[in-house]
């Protein structure tokens, strides 16, 4: 039995896209050429790996446990090709996958992958943005060479190095009722209605292991913008990276909540898989993301709360 590349290649595109003509179109393949190759690795496998609906094509549980195996193989390949493209050369050619959670993805990449393109220009990047979970589990399937989050990581196949320092910080609209207490306890804010982040998040990992209790939020929203657009509108408080509301604390339509009784400190964390293969392209791309990201000098302030 011998299973082709080109075999994973269709059986992986299938799997994401759910569609025979169209993971045709994105492999440049026709579908009949699809269909045959599909059918071809059920028959060496004597297994049938999707369930057919209608026109869709869903992984059973036999194709479940084929998937990572499969994007493991296509990405050790790429590896091999990408490794002989740089040896006895010096190039940063090549397409790299970069992940990364929400406000990393959202506030400090765009600008080191603008950065990084500048100096190199014949690299290709690609950024996917999702929660730290989710971001998790695309490291775990080759889905991403690299992930940037926010939030404790405790798996045996990812490496984790510390890429910056972020502040959390209680925000609220100017005329929440807590902006005029002079002082503000954790009573007053654990009966206030709370905007929070899905679970599953860095940003709510980190608030809840603060809080040091858990806080069932009135409206649970999964982007930054939702969040500030519903606590301006005296919706409720919530808790976010200090990056995320720079601009409305300086045009004064959010407030920042003196809480010095939370430790709203926390770090973002570089993921690497341990099998993954450093090309010099993912190198270089670490070395320009230390040196440019904003976030190193996050607690050189002396900020607390």
């Amino acid at each position: 039995m011998r299973i082709s590349l080109k075999q994973l290649e269709v059986f992986v595109a299938i799997a994401k896209i759910k569609n025979m003509t169209q993971a045709a179109e994105t492999l440049f393949l026709s579908q009949s050429a699809c269909s045959m190759a599909l059918s071809t690795l059920e028959k060496q496998l004597n297994t049938i790996l999707f369930d057919r609906h209608a026109k869709s094509l869903i992984l059973n549980e036999r194709g479940r446990l084929l998937l990572p195996k499969a994007l493991r193989i296509i990405a050790q390949v790429q590896e091999a090709q990408d490794l002989m493209m740089e040896y006895g050369q010096e190039t940063f050619s090549g397409h790299l996958m970069i992940g990364a959670s929400l406000t990393i993805g959202n506030y400090l990449l765009p600008e080191i992958i603008a950065h990084f393109l500048k100096l190199h220009p014949e690299a290709k990047l690609s950024l996917k943005i999702a929660n730290t979970e989710s971001m998790i589990q695309q490291l775990l399937k080759f889905e991403v060479d690299l992930a940037f989050v926010e939030g404790s990581i405790a798996q045996d196949d990812i490496q984790t190095s510390l890429w910056g320092k972020d502040k959390l910080v209680i925000i609220s609209s100017p005329k929440d009722p807590l902006v005029k207490r002079s002082e503000i306890s954790k009573e007053d804010l654990r009966h206030h209605r709370w905007i929070l982040r899905e679970r599953g998040s860095g940003t709510r990992e980190n608030f809840t292991m603060a809080f040091g209790e858990k806080i069932e939020p009135f409206l649970e929203l999964g982007h930054h913008e939702a969040i500030k657009q519903a606590v301006r509108s005296g919706l409720g408080i919530s808790c976010l990276s200090q990056l995320t509301v720079a601009k409305e604390i300086e045009s004064k339509d959010l407030v920042i909540l003196k809480t010095p009784f939370l430790k709203l400190r926390r770090n973002f964390n570089l993921l690497l898989h341990k099998d993954k293969h450093q090309t010099a392209l993912l190198k270089e791309f670490i070395r320009i993301s230390k040196i440019v990201s904003p976030c190193s000098n996050t607690f050189k302030k002396g900020d607390e709360g």
